[in-house]
């Protein structure tokens, strides 16, 4: 078993963590989040093309006619490739604008046939905010809950604490590589949030055993250190294994996989990173003031007589 000294290290992380943190932050504050349709509104076109095009072609079309903030996805192929089957995602427009953008399409890169057109209501995507804000709220609340009930409440808050950190920084980081916010990154955050749930529970779990059985003499930082060294290899091998994945999934899994792998490969990264050197130093500086102050207040009485 290894013998890493997290907890010695835990201000070292700490720093880290703040610095990651700071840059996720700058992400929201210097770039923003790059909203797409599903909470701006606009419209999603799913075109076959009569013979395959590139992403190239449909972006040159799409920026003659002033829609260049659009998002062009090349269906059931490689990124990279070309494909006849093209989704094309636009902001709300006009009837004749977007009559003078199909027929520039049919014009420019070639005849085409609609496998559908859907339109997203501004007064949908607002729904669709509310809605995920709300669900996250609910979330956080049953994960409190559940965690008070199981483990304790300092468990609890600290637990909920790294995983709203994981939340932050993926979305900060999705910001400043200007990914667009979809409804995949929603699901993105929402695995994230799953996974870094469970790696949680699974050291905080070994964390209360080892206080059950604590040897004597056994300070905190030293049960602590032992709890995370023995659920180390697991909590490694499992993101690494998440991690290959979604780097499968990135280089060759098309664009349409591309923000959700991507958000996941941060998230779960950061999400093992917060489990280790972020939730856990964190519940130990915790517990640890407690039971100096408990301690000291055990020694007054018995220094007053």
């Amino acid at each position: 078993m290894p013998r890493f000294d997290f907890i010695g290290n835990r201000r070292t992380w700490f720093i880290v963590s703040i610095v990651v943190l700071v840059v996720a932050l700058g992400g929201f504050f210097l770039r923003g989040l790059n909203l797409g349709i599903d909470f701006t509104g606009g419209i999603t076109y799913n075109l076959k093309f009569q013979k395959p095009v590139s992403v190239a072609q449909v972006r040159t079309v799409l920026d003659k006619q002033h829609v260049g903030d659009s998002v062009v996805q090349l269906l059931g192929t490689e990124a990279g490739k070309t494909s006849q089957s093209v989704l094309i995602e636009t902001p709300s427009l006009s009837e004749s604008a977007r009559y003078a953008l199909q027929g520039a399409l049919s014009k420019d890169v070639g005849k085409y046939q609609t496998v559908s057109l859907n339109k997203v209501t501004g007064t949908f995507s607002g729904e669709l905010v509310r809605a995920g804000i709300l669900a996250v709220l609910i979330a956080s609340l049953a994960i409190v809950l559940y965690m008070m009930v199981r483990f304790d409440l300092r468990f609890a808050l600290t637990g909920v604490a790294a995983i709203f950190y994981d939340a932050i920084v993926t979305l900060g980081l999705v910001a400043l590589i200007h990914f667009q916010i979809s409804q995949n990154i929603v699901v993105a955050v929402l695995i994230i949030i799953g996974y870094s749930l469970n790696d949680r529970i699974i050291i905080f779990d070994r964390i209360r055993e080892n206080m059950r059985l604590r040897k004597r003499g056994e300070s905190l930082a030293e049960l602590t250190n032992r709890s995370l060294n023995q659920t180390l290899a697991r909590s490694i091998i499992t993101a690494v294994v998440v991690i290959m994945a979604m780097l499968a999934l990135l280089l060759f899994g098309g664009t349409t996989t591309q923000d959700l792998s991507a958000a996941i490969l941060i998230g779960v990264t950061f999400g093992a990173y917060s489990s280790i050197l972020f939730a856990s130093p964190l519940w130990y500086i915790w517990v640890d003031s407690a039971e100096r102050t408990s301690q000291a207040a055990r020694r007054s009485p018995a220094k007053a007589r």
